[in-house]
């Protein structure tokens, strides 16, 4: 492999300020891919096409915008309880979940969505509809849409 014995060194800002807080990744390239994806929590189904350019892009663009979120609306990181059930996470994937069943009036929520702000404000009440990709996607879209 022609990136054997090559470092890699990766570092991703959660804001523009230098005591922002940021994440450092070093390794050789795949491993530093396995380890962004991972800390991300990207499920490597989704990003399984990407390069690591476009890996490290996806993560900048998650930090930069859950610290912008957190700054500006005062969000906070609320962690998940665990489900007591052993086959809980097995049998969440068999059935379909809520967050699919409601995608589309999801998609029209962020499509009525006219400003960033009111994006933001979408993303910090909706995180657990982030766990379907169409939803990111719109999501990211529509943003693009806004900046512009």
């Amino acid at each position: 492999m022609a990136d054997e014995g090559r470092s890699t060194t990766v570092t991703i800002n959660y804001g523009p300020f230098c005591g922002d807080s940021q994440v450092t990744f070093q390794g050789l390239p795949g491993e530093v891919f396995g380890d962004v994806a991972s800390f991300f929590g990207f499920d490597s189904d989704t990003c399984a096409e990407l390069t690591l350019g476009e890996l490290v892009l996806e993560a900048a663009q998650l930090a930069q915008g859950a610290s912008h979120v957190a700054r500006g609306l005062g969000a906070h990181v609320i962690a998940q309880m665990p489900d007591s059930t052993p086959n809980a996470a097995r049998e969440a994937a068999q059935a379909p979940s809520r967050d699919t069943r409601d995608r589309q009036p999801r998609l029209d929520e962020i499509e009525a969505c006219g400003s960033v702000e009111e994006l933001k404000k979408w993303w910090a009440e909706n995180q657990a509809a982030f766990a379907d990709q169409a939803v990111m996607t719109a999501w990211k879209a529509r943003g693009r849409v806004l900046e512009t």
